[in-house]
């Protein structure tokens, strides 16, 4: 097969298997609800003997709450970084690792927040209601993919919103310190990182983010589209021949930006495999 095609619709997503080749696929009409989704981006890198500990927080995160929690590594310091992490970092006045944004919500007045804050606040984003949804349509041809987003919204909606888009590569080796990874809780017998080393070599680094196919803070969304119905598309094209296409994602979010970083907000998030065909129905 040489190429795969993968759709997830908006709205409340109930998924329907795989299939061996791709059908005619088309996204759906914008439904009157989404399921709200929320996005954990950690600040991390391989010399932080305190981020397994992050890692670990944001995969039980995710695994608890059943698809509706997505999360990126952003790497610093290491062999994985990129320029997106300072620009973030600088962005939202990150101090420390590891340090996360939870929808880049603003926690007393910090939007980059210790782990200690992650769950909570994930908890309490996936009480809102969602004003938008994303579907993402991805087509591999050789070493590139091109990449279709759909956003679309249920409500009418003013202000400034942008649409992100994200690679992000699953189960990230390598050998020597940028990839090997600090272990400060080596010695601690609770720890799920007990007696594995410091460093730990040949650590798996997930949800590492690898490129970001639109603008810094998003490509601009126009006012006439954020309306009940309404949808915005955006296409990117991405190389994937530096990385291993069995565990390539893509991630899309929308974002409302204000006037203050402490006001910015990420109303709703969607991921998909670049490599599987895989059918959605509302």
């Amino acid at each position: 097969m040489n190429q795969y095609l993968k759709i997830l619709l908006f709205g409340l997503l109930v998924f329907g298997g795989c299939e061996d080749e791709p059908d005619d696929f088309e996204v759906s009409k914008v439904p009157s609800t989404f399921t709200k989704k929320v996005l954990i981006e950690e600040f991390t890198g391989a010399w932080c003997g305190y981020c397994p500990d992050g890692a670990h927080i944001v995969e039980s995160i995710i695994n608890d709450n059943n698809g509706k929690v997505v999360g990126v590594s952003l790497h610093s310091g290491d062999a994985m970084e990129v320029a997106h992490t300072n620009f973030l970092e600088t962005t939202y006045q990150n101090t420390g690792y590891p340090s996360g944004m939870v929808d880049r919500v603003s926690v007393n007045g910090n939007t980059c927040v210790n782990r200690g804050y992650w769950e909570y606040v994930a908890s309490d984003q996936l009480t809102k209601t969602a004003v938008c949804g994303l579907a993402i349509i991805s087509e591999v041809n050789g070493k590139n993919a091109t990449v279709e987003v759909h956003a679309g919204f249920n409500t009418t909606l003013s202000g400034e919103f942008r649409l992100t888009v994200y690679l992000i590569e699953d189960d990230v080796t390598g050998t020597g310190y940028g990839y090997d990874q600090r272990n400060y809780y080596n010695t601690v017998a609770e720890s799920p990182f007990y007696n594995l080393g410091d460093p730990i070599e040949g650590y798996e680094h997930n949800h590492t983010l690898r490129a970001i196919l639109s603008e810094s803070l998003g490509d601009a969304i126009m006012v006439s589209e954020m309306a009940s119905g309404g949808e915005h598309i955006e296409t990117y094209t991405v190389d994937l021949s530096s990385y291993n296409k069995n565990n390539l994602s893509i991630v899309a979010f929308v974002t409302k930006i204000s006037s203050t970083i402490a006001e910015h907000e990420i109303m709703n998030v969607q991921k998909c495999d670049i490599d599987e065909i895989g059918r959605a129905h509302v």
